[in-house]
């Protein structure tokens, strides 16, 4: 099954690999939902045909080099996992259920914006289609130097710039509606996005986004004339740098701890750790951006409530790109357009507070949902699963469950046992479960997961009971403090210590950007 299997290479243990559903768990989901399904008219337990559940262990998968911060820990049963993970996702946008937080939404894409800029593999595989452990590394270079949009500049990867060799390219929309063509998409060919890392084009927000930086750069080519590229490059750099540190962090983890970090140094993600991913960041704490996804979005004048057509659901997200905007024959992206509609052009004013940098801000702004256990019900049908044909039952299809699954495979500790070795008291079961819902409670005590949590859901609810879900509490808080300054303190652009005083947030970014690019469309 495509994304059933995954791969790490962990320093000190060497290739780690591995199904996401175990066989086993496979037969056990697929005989609950065929038992009385035509597909299985005996009622016995059902195990798929192997073009249905199972990998194919000659097609190699990417791996990426990792590490770890503690040691390994607790494993659970992975059917009670599953049973977590389809219990999480239940958000559809009732406005009675206002699970809004203080932090604008578009930090939850520039986040996803922001991993893909540290981890990408591009590992070359041998003739026999295996990996060579020891020329494994990972191609994005886990610091933070914005390569995903730059990749190895003009000379090297011409096809993303223009002929003056500084600029990048930038893409029109298509006309629809009488709407007009703008200047607001991603540089395309043939629908395919041409930019430095192709999964900037999975949904709209992180392609609009990428789409800022492209013009950041450029502006900053226009206001310094006699600056060469490498001078340019340098100095959007140390401003991605600079939101990360002094915009987003502080929004998303407990400031005092992100300060005692870069005041005191790193405890876990030593300097003997240069270089990798931490597994406890990657797989489990920095997955906190997916419980901030909302399941709606008040995008521009259009789509939004008292818009021409309705609201954008996340499902439209997703629909309006060049990657996911496919979910089968017959459903080309853009609706066969070859670049975005112009009435999909983002509007910013309602993705950020602009009035903290002199701008306007829409009384409609969206705010990320709280860093809690609870996800939007359309993370369980992400297009990358629903293009499977045939669609498997709904678990496999849960990003929820495979985040679950996922720290499993690579014998993540629980919560418990990083708050310990960090040692701090960790959260008691009873604050596991305070206020959860008493489905979630349950399938959580039954398994004993409220004393032996796993730690991507340990991390979500530690933020809601110590933070109101505003931000993450201490465990996630130091996982991710860490991995930050030790990625900013990795790279060839280092502000904490060539410019420790610079801040930048992208409320800036936005308004230092002509207003067609903020709001094209208009009120």
């Amino acid at each position: 099954m495509k994304h059933g299997r995954e791969s790490y290479y962990i320093l000190g243990e060497g290739l780690i690999t591995g199904r996401l559903f175990p066989l086993g768990l496979l037969r056990w989901i697929f005989s609950l939902f065929y038992r009385d399904n035509p597909i299985n008219p005996s009622g016995e337990n059902y195990a798929p045909p192997p073009h249905e559940c199972d990998d194919d262990d000659d097609v190699p998968t990417p791996t990426r080099r990792f590490c770890r911060l503690f040691d390994k820990g607790h494993q659970p049963d992975g059917v009670g996992l599953v049973d977590l993970g389809q219990l999480m996702e239940t958000e559809t946008g009732d406005p009675e259920d206002n699970r809004d937080s203080n932090i604008p939404a578009g930090y939850t894409y520039f986040g996803q914006f922001v991993d893909h800029d540290i981890t990408l593999d591009r590992t070359p595989l041998s003739q026999t289609g295996m990996v060579n452990p020891e020329e494994l590394g990972n191609f994005r270079t886990p610091s933070l130097d914005l390569d995903s949009v730059y990749l190895d500049g003009p000379q090297a990867n011409p096809e993303l710039y223009e002929s003056d060799g500084k600029s990048f390219k930038i893409g029109n929309t298509s006309d629809v509606e009488g709407l007009g063509v703008f200047p607001n998409d991603l540089p395309r060919q043939n629908v395919r996005a041409i930019i430095g890392d192709g999964r900037n084009d999975e949904n709209l927000i992180v392609g609009q986004t990428h789409l800022l930086f492209l013009k950041f750069h450029n502006k900053l080519v226009a206001d310094n004339p006699g600056m060469g590229f490498d001078g340019i490059r340098r100095m959007a750099v140390e401003r991605y740098q600079a939101i990360v540190l002094t915009d987003f962090l502080p929004r998303v983890i407990d400031e005092a701890v992100l300060n005692d970090v870069i005041q005191n140094g790193r405890q876990f993600y030593t300097e003997d750790k240069k270089g990798c991913m931490p597994v406890e960041f990657s797989v489990a704490a920095y997955r906190m951006g997916h419980s901030m996804v909302r399941p709606s979005y008040e995008w521009n004048r259009i789509f939004s409530t008292g818009g021409t057509r309705d609201i954008a659901t996340l499902k439209d997200i997703f629909e309006f790109s060049g990657v996911s905007g496919t979910r089968g024959v017959g459903d080309p992206p853009f609706f066969g357009l070859p670049t975005l509609p112009s009435n999909w052009i983002a509007d910013w004013r309602r993705m950020y507070n602009l009035e903290e940098a002199g701008g306007t801000t829409h009384p409609d702004m969206n705010f990320a949902r709280k860093l809690d256990a609870r996800l939007a019900m359309d993370l369980k049908t992400l297009p990358e699963f629903e293009q499977m044909n045939p669609q498997p039952p709904a678990p496999l299809l849960s990003l929820a469950t495979r985040n679950l699954l996922r720290g499993r495979l690579v014998s993540l500790p629980t919560g418990q046992e990083i708050a310990n070795a960090m040692g701090i008291s960790p959260l008691t079961p009873d604050q596991i479960v305070e206020n959860l819902a008493l489905d979630q409670t349950a399938t959580v005590t039954d398994n004993g997961f409220d004393t032996s949590t796993p730690l991507w859901y340990y991390v979500l609810r530690e933020a809601m009971v110590q933070a109101n879900g505003e931000r993450l509490g201490v465990v996630g808080s130091r996982i991710v403090a860490e991995t930050f300054v030790g990625l900013i303190e990795a790279s060839p652009v280092n502000i904490l210590q060539g410019n420790p005083g610079l801040t930048f947030s992208m409320p800036e970014l936005v308004v230092s950007l002509p207003d067609d690019d903020v709001n094209p469309l208009g009120d």
